[in-house]
């Protein structure tokens, strides 16, 4: 290749610094044998050719080291990356260990909502099973609400005509009882008695040493201390409610429990066995 093929070369070809620096490498074993014989043209066109070859050389190594900076930033960029991608995998593996937790307590409600079903369909079988036992034992229980109902009847019945018997007895005996005891002398009869709404199982009108005494008295068959008590309480409240200034309250009864007799006797309440009459 001659000096004006290099140059021509030079001027119309872009090269790469390999390349460009064989070719002056080139240019210059030529150039040596001319020194002396160059024209001036050729000179010229020489000294232009190593100006446009410098020009070149510093471009290409300028653009080499923006290649090299380029390069240097998306290493740079790359490492930053490649840490995102570790972390983002590490970020991942965590997600998928909770998901995977996440399944097993998933599988692990399931299974319990599995269990609370099959608890709640066994309670509710056992809540129509007691509501059917509950009918079955309301139905028994109106039934025997009905018996205990006709027993009651039957008793009161019973209550009733032994009371009556008893009052009966009591209307006849009293009076002299009275008289002998206490020195109580009825006037008239003894008599079973309505004062407003309260019957009085036995009353009547006595005197007691020249003065009225009203006899107002309860018949049971076997009296408790509740009866006693509730007994006394409307003997006081018809004789507030009368103006009944002297009462004498009795009690008369098939049978006195040793409790009942010493309750109404630490009350001053006088008492008459049935077997007296």
């Amino acid at each position: 290749m001659t000096l004006i093929d290099i140059i021509q070369k030079l001027q119309q070809e872009s090269l790469g610094p390999e390349a460009l620096q064989a070719l002056l490498a080139q240019a210059l074993r030529e150039i040596e044998p001319l020194r002396n014989v160059a024209t001036r043209v050729e000179f010229y066109q020489l000294s232009k050719a190593i100006e446009a070859l410098t020009v070149a050389q510093e471009k290409t190594e300028k653009h080499l080291g923006e290649l090299v900076e380029a390069e240097k930033r998306t290493e740079e960029r790359l490492e930053k990356l490649a840490a995102r991608v570790e972390e983002l995998s590490e970020a991942q593996r965590r997600t998928e260990e909770r998901l995977e937790k996440l399944a097993a307590r998933v599988g692990e409600l399931s299974e319990a909502q599995r269990r609370t079903e099959e608890r709640l369909e066994k309670l509710a079988a056992r809540v129509e099973e007691l509501s059917e036992a509950q009918r079955r034992t309301e139905e028994s229980l109106l039934v025997l609400t009905h018996r205990v109902q006709v027993v009651e009847d039957r008793l009161e019945g019973v209550s009733h005509s032994v009371g009556y018997s008893l009052e009966n007895a009591a209307f006849k005996a009293l009076p002299a009882l009275l008289l002998e005891r206490y020195g109580i002398a009825v006037q008239g009869r003894l008599v079973r008695r309505y004062i407003g709404d309260r019957q009085v199982n036995i009353f009547g009108r006595a005197r007691r040493h020249g003065q009225e005494v009203v006899v107002v008295g309860e018949c049971k068959v076997r009296p408790s201390r509740r009866e006693v008590d509730r007994f006394l309480k409307i003997a006081q409240r018809l004789a507030d409610q009368e103006g009944w200034e002297e009462v004498l309250c009795l009690f008369v009864a098939h049978d006195f429990p040793p409790v009942v007799e010493q309750y109404l006797r630490d009350r001053q309440v006088p008492i008459f066995w049935s077997y007296e009459f």
